[in-house]
């Protein structure tokens, strides 16, 4: 288990497994259809739509035809053309008049088909200031605001327009999106189910529905579901990962892997999707596959990545490969280049001193530890590796004097090295363990107690305890003695 802790802490980087960003809905805003239906979209129904007056309803109608024909930009000259006509017009005996909120509406829709957003803003909100019940204006200014990544702003102002009776199936998936996005995945789910009643067949309600599923850890349905979107989308890269991210909660690892290695016949894993599997494959005892992986892993890198692939070969050292992880660095080395950055270089050092002590190559550790003290004297890394290696040579010396002497170097360095704060608490738990090991247990019980205080554990503790009783009865016999 804690192996398993360790592995996925180190491929992840962050606390939480199985959080992934939200999938947005595909770029509905620019589908042919939906322009045609939006910049379309006028008219008049009784209660929720403002009236046009005879002479708007010529020009709609005039308008419709050029929406027919795409010819949006003539669309737009003439409501212009009209408006200005009308609110202020060249003939002085023909008198000003107000035009219908629907106008402003239909020329915020064609701003909006153009890309003028903020001028199509302005337009639905004076559309919506003269007619508070525009429905279509609502619903619009929604999609507008959902164009420009505005959920905020979006999400009242859709849950206005399907209060004053919007039911389309974009409305309803564009309000689950919102509300996945503010976290309420309840509300998501049912947003997303009544988009897909609407429209079974879209790909984005269903992994909506999947993604609000999954946030709430509902994820052998989402899993189900996505398996479906994949029938139907075999090719498409964040489902199989969406299934994977499923996959992975349900401690389906195996099932995880094979979706991976999916992913890598199609052509279009990347260089996390690889370092994941290698990781999955670790965890399977697979250290063969793994290392296939971490390799291909390396081969997908646009830019190498050097703390991520070192990661990846403590891995293969930590579950017990050594051989493999010696393996992968002789394919990392090159990928440093002839003058690596000095933080590149001392990273490779230190896993190459880790596999090197897995493999009990001593001189190896004793070489590569020399150039990391030329390097970085005053590493807190540095200053506990060099102190481990020396604490083992003292255990392995038969020679009383070396020994002590390996004890005393050792000593120094472990003291050195804890007060660098990332490796304070096993340079403490090293040094006390040493000094246990040479008996002198009133002397280890400070550092004990200060590993203690920084990493708490039962077995450390009782540890502790031990360690105080032995000094306890250590300064009992020096007391008799005097």
């Amino acid at each position: 288990m804690y192996r398993k802790v360790i592995l996925l802490s180190l491929f992840l980087g962050t606390p939480s497994l199985f959080a992934q960003a939200i999938i947005p809905p595909a770029n509905l805003f620019r589908d042919p259809k939906f322009v045609r239906d939006f910049v379309g979209s006028y008219g008049f129904l009784s209660d929720v739509e403002p009236k046009v007056s005879a002479a708007e309803q010529t020009l709609l109608g005039k308008v419709g035809e050029m929406f027919s024909a795409s010819k949006f930009r003539e669309a737009e000259a003439e409501v212009v053309r009209f408006i200005q006509e009308t609110e202020k017009p060249t003939d002085p005996e023909k008198a000003p008049a107000e035009i219908s909120p629907a106008m402003v509406f239909v020329l915020g829709n064609l701003y909006f088909q153009a890309d003028r957003t903020d001028e199509a803003r302005r337009a639905f909100l004076e559309a919506i200031r003269r007619f508070p019940r525009f429905r279509r204006a609502h619903t619009n200014l929604a999609y507008l605001y959902i164009s420009k990544n505005q959920t905020n702003e979006a999400l009242p102002v859709l849950q206005k327009a399907i209060e004053l009776g919007e039911s389309s199936s974009r409305a309803y998936g564009l309000l689950g999106y919102c509300h996945l996005l503010k976290q309420n995945p309840l509300a998501a789910e049912n947003a997303y189910r009544q988009a897909y009643l609407l429209e079974p067949s879209s790909r984005d309600w269903k992994l909506g529905l999947a993604q609000a599923l999954t946030a709430q850890d509902r994820f052998a349905e989402s899993a189900s579901l996505l398996a479906t979107l994949i029938e139907e989308n075999p090719n498409d890269k964040q489902l199989w990962l969406q299934q994977t991210n499923a996959y992975l909660a349900l401690d389906r690892k195996k099932d995880a892997a094979v979706n991976l290695e999916i992913l890598q016949l199609k052509g279009i894993a990347d260089e996390g999707n690889l370092n994941l599997l290698g990781n999955l494959y670790m965890e399977q005892g697979e250290a063969q596959l793994a290392l296939y992986a971490y390799l291909a892993a390396i081969d997908k890198a646009t830019v190498f990545d050097v703390t991520r692939a070192l990661k990846s070969a403590r891995i293969l050292s930590d579950y017990g490969f050594p051989d493999r992880a010696a393996e992968f660095l002789g394919k990392i080395r090159p990928k440093l280049g002839a003058n690596p950055a000095k933080a590149d270089r001392v990273a490779f050092l230190l896993t190459e001193v880790r596999v090197a002590q897995a493999k009990n190559e001593h001189d190896r550790v004793g070489e590569c530890l020399a150039k990391l003290q030329e390097l970085e004297p005053a590493n807190g890394e540095i200053l506990l590796e060099v102190a481990r290696h020396l604490d083992l040579q003292a255990r392995e010396e038969s020679d009383e004097n070396n020994r002590a002497k390996f004890v005393q170097e050792a000593k120094t360095h472990y003291q050195l090295a804890l007060k660098t704060e990332s490796v304070a608490y096993p340079a403490n738990l090293a040094l006390g363990q040493m000094l246990v090991r040479e008996r002198r247990y009133t002397e280890a019980l400070p550092n004990l107690q200060a590993a203690l205080a920084l990493k708490k554990s039962e077995s450390l503790e009782q540890y502790v305890s031990r360690v105080r009783r032995a000094s306890d009865r250590q300064e009992e016999k020096e007391k008799k003695k005097s």
